[in-house]
């Protein structure tokens, strides 16, 4: 660790309410077992609320970097004037689905014309309407529902959708082993749009913060990368040390092992999106391919949710990579193994 060195503050935004949930457990082994301040660095988390007010919270200095939906940085630089700038991709497939009751009529998307749909995340219905685009459903076609809730979860939901108030869900895919805790079964529509998308979300800044942190930016994202590598290997020991970290995430009541294993099973639905695998073109965390990114930018000028002749080139940069990825990936992954909370 930095010891006694004088450490640098770096502020990652996450786009939960004001505390830490389950669903950014992968970041707390950076800080409970040092990572950080083997980087020289003092990692911070600020609670951005939805993804857009997050953004605006980069560009308002209240975080240096925040991990976001690709869709929220596109529409932030190129709709809302925001000089978002992606340094590292975060998820490498698609985090958001459709998600329809088991025995619901509702067989593909198309299907949704004339349907109401419930969004976890409002700031995220724009990405709805591009993949509902591809299939001839557009905006006027369907309802918006409000969300009953928490949107970190499905709790108020679940009646609602078991009386018909809702038909479908577009949510996160923390949702789905929420519901199935819950005793609710769900099931998924197949969109291309999806299938397509191998950058769905990144860790994004501002190209200002950028030109002026730019080493502890990276410095901060090796410590986050070697957290991630830590809970892929031991997602319990995450879990459990987000509740040493943060003590208000501790259970209270109920069995704490049977939380810890419906935790545990959230944690990894969550990993699942960012798992390097054999056919990556890109083995390394936090890749970004041109053709990623030019892939959303035609996408997302095909469907109207940006403008024409927005250059994908200026949203992202490699930059950063080679340098997250100088660590020993393998030797985090075996002390994860052995780990084992006091």
């Amino acid at each position: 660790m930095a010891g006694s060195e004088a450490r640098e503050t770096v502020t990652i935004g996450v786009a939960t309410p004001a505390r830490m949930t389950v669903h950014y457990a992968y970041l707390t082994p950076a800080t409970a077992l040092g990572y950080d301040w083997d980087e020289g660095l003092d990692l911070r988390i600020f609670h951005g609320g939805e993804p857009g007010a997050t953004a605006q919270a980069i560009a308002a200095g209240k975080c240096d970097i925040a991990s976001l939906n690709t869709i929220v940085g596109f529409v932030g630089r190129f709709e809302e004037g925001i000089p978002m700038l992606a340094v590292g991709s975060a998820a490498r497939r698609s985090h958001r689905y459709f998600a329809v009751l088991e025995d619901s009529p509702i067989r593909d998307l198309a299907d949704l014309a004339g349907k109401r749909i419930a969004c976890d995340f409002p700031h995220l219905q724009v990405l709805a309407h591009a993949a509902l685009a591809e299939v001839g459903v557009p905006p006027e076609s369907f309802e918006w529902v409000g969300w009953h809730g928490s949107d970190m979860d499905c709790a108020g939901m679940t009646e609602p959708l078991r009386r018909g108030e809702a038909d479908a869900m577009f949510v996160m895919d923390w949702i789905l082993p929420d519901a199935r805790n819950r005793g609710l079964a769900l099931r998924t529509l197949r969109s291309a749009l999806f299938e397509r998308i191998s950058a769905s979300s990144c860790y994004w800044t501002t190209d200002a913060i950028f030109a002026a942190r730019r080493d502890a930016l990276g410095r901060a994202l090796r410590a986050i990368a070697k957290s991630v590598a830590f809970s892929f290997a031991n997602p319990e020991a995450a879990v459990r040390a987000m509740w040493e970290v943060y003590p208000d995430t501790k259970p209270v009541s109920g069995d704490p092992e049977a939380v810890l294993r419906a935790e545990t099973e959230v944690l990894k639905t969550c990993l699942a999106r960012m798992r390097i695998g054999e056919t990556d073109p890109d083995p390394r965390w936090c890749a970004i391919s041109d053709d990623a990114m030019r892939t959303w930018q035609e996408t997302l000028t095909r469907t109207g949710t940006i403008r024409a002749g927005a250059d994908h080139r200026l949203l992202y940069t490699t930059e950063l990579v080679d340098g997250i990825n100088d660590f020993d990936a393998e030797a985090v992954r075996a002390a994860a193994r052995e780990h084992r909370m006091a």
